[in-house]
């Protein structure tokens, strides 16, 4: 019974709307446009990302975003009433949410400003302001071309990950102080954990290196120290949860 009150509903909402004033050759013209656009950004993602490397997925979401979104956008325009503009809002939004959500905990902050320029594209497609679209097009893609040379963002001394693997018979507290303190600029104790059945003790040190400073010769005198047991040098991720 609720199935069939729903169906009749939206038939009677489809019915009293007047959608046929949408012309084929309006909504070629808005798919089109948005996807040049969304072409545009999609380039610009991977050409920005090619050292660091991409995500395939992401190349395509960022091209299907804006023709989707202009043709949403074109037929809430057509929907008479405020409860279009209300049904426009909530996907928008609601759809921006989701996607930051889902891009912030398993992929790179930087990819939400290609989310956004994609969203927002195809929103001012779909609303027939093409030209405010190629403006912002052009400007975004010029800032983060500028960005990519520039290498904004970069430390000129990263910080590393050190992680040294001690048997649990060490005891490692401060034992390695001497050798951080002549190869590090600034160190610091992240974790200390147990591992192999609690036989061994991993350490974790955020490190930054002095400028010259042999790695090699500074993992030799921890070998020394540590039983010629496993040591790992990474990059470090910076977590904010952390």
């Amino acid at each position: 019974m609720k199935t069939f009150l729903a169906v009749n509903l939206m038939q009677s909402i489809i019915d009293s709307q007047n959608l046929s004033e949408i012309s084929f050759v309006l909504l070629i013209e808005i798919l089109l446009s948005g996807l040049v656009f969304g072409l545009l950004i999609s380039a610009l993602y991977m050409f920005t990302n090619r050292l660091d490397g991409y995500s395939k997925g992401m190349a395509y979401t960022l091209m299907m975003l804006p023709p989707i979104l202009s043709v949403l956008c074109l037929v809430s325009s057509n929907l008479s009433g405020a409860g279009s503009t209300t049904v426009l809002s909530a996907v928008s939004i609601g759809g921006a949410l989701t996607i930051i959500r889902f891009r912030s905990t398993q992929g790179s902050p930087k990819d939400l400003a290609y989310i956004f320029a994609s969203l927002t594209l195809g929103l001012a497609c779909g609303r027939g302001y093409i030209g405010v679209a190629a403006v912002l097009a052009v400007l975004v893609s010029v800032v983060m071309i500028i960005l990519m040379f520039v290498r904004f963002g970069d430390q000129r001394n990263p910080k590393k990950l050190l992680k040294v693997v001690v048997p649990e018979s060490l005891n490692y507290v401060g034992i390695f102080d001497e050798i951080l303190n002549k190869y590090c600029v600034h160190w610091e104790v992240c974790k200390v954990k147990s591992s192999n059945f609690g036989t061994m003790f991993e350490l974790s040190y955020a490190v930054n290196f002095k400028k010259g400073a042999n790695q090699k010769e500074m993992f030799d005198e921890i070998r020394c120290l540590n039983g010629n047991l496993n040591i790992v040098l990474e990059n470090f991720v910076y977590d904010v949860e952390a």
